[in-house]
């Protein structure tokens, strides 16, 4: 009786041990299961925070694909209207040193009698003819880059201004011619002096309209053709 009751309390132990081993295990395995989820957890979200920041520098900093596109954009457009604002202020240069030669060359006149008449008819011609030319060359360089890419530039007006230009000379000619007539050596220099300025204003523009007409155009050649 002794030894079954040893016996059944044996297997009693037996079995508690064995059931204790069995629930540390099973702790053990949910422990490794939840801790599982909780790194692959972690790492995704420290993955997603990364990208996001990486992205985010990217639009900071300028570097993503948009950004570069339109930073290219606004060097572009600051790079054509400093060209427009260049050009602009040489028109104003231009328009300024004219008529100032103009008023010195209506001194000599005044200055010279008769043939002070014939300074001054050409002195007010040239005061027309530059306001004419700044207009023909405004309207050649506010041709945009793709209409002169088809059909060129405007030809109708780099051939107008250069009629003036043209007018221009044949009336600098005159003006030398009559610079030896006058008798006062001082008007004479003056007289120099104020051509010089207008020939300077000329060639300016007859460069322009030279630079216009370079580069490749498709119909180029046949609307320069239709505009003689």
């Amino acid at each position: 009786m002794k030894n079954n009751i040893l016996l059944v309390s044996v297997l009693a132990a037996i079995l508690a041990i064995a059931g204790n081993s069995y629930a540390v295990g099973q702790n053990s395995n949910n422990g490794t299961d939840n801790q599982a989820p909780q790194q692959t957890s972690a790492s995704n979200q420290g993955e997603g925070n990364q990208t996001q920041t990486q992205t985010q520098q990217q639009l900071q900093d300028g570097s993503g694909a948009g950004s570069q596109v339109q930073n290219k954009n606004q060097e572009q457009n600051q790079g054509e209207t400093s060209q427009i604002q260049n050009q602009e202020q040489e028109a104003v240069e231009r328009r300024s040193n004219v008529a100032n030669a103009v008023q010195e060359m209506l001194q000599v006149a005044d200055r010279n009698g008769g043939i002070g008449q014939q300074v001054r008819t050409i002195a007010q011609a040239q005061t027309q003819n530059q306001e004419k030319l700044e207009v023909s060359l405004q309207k050649v360089q506010s041709r945009n880059g793709v209409a002169k890419f088809f059909v060129g530039p405007n030809y109708g007006e780099i051939n107008n201004a250069k009629k003036i230009l043209e007018q221009n000379r044949e009336q600098i000619q005159q003006l030398n011619q009559i610079k030896n007539q006058l008798i006062n050596w001082s008007d004479q220099q003056q007289l120099i002096e104020q051509v010089q300025l207008i020939e300077q204003a000329n060639l300016a523009i007859e460069n322009s309209l030279n630079a216009s007409q370079k580069g490749f155009s498709l119909l180029g050649w046949l609307f320069r053709a239709f505009s003689k």
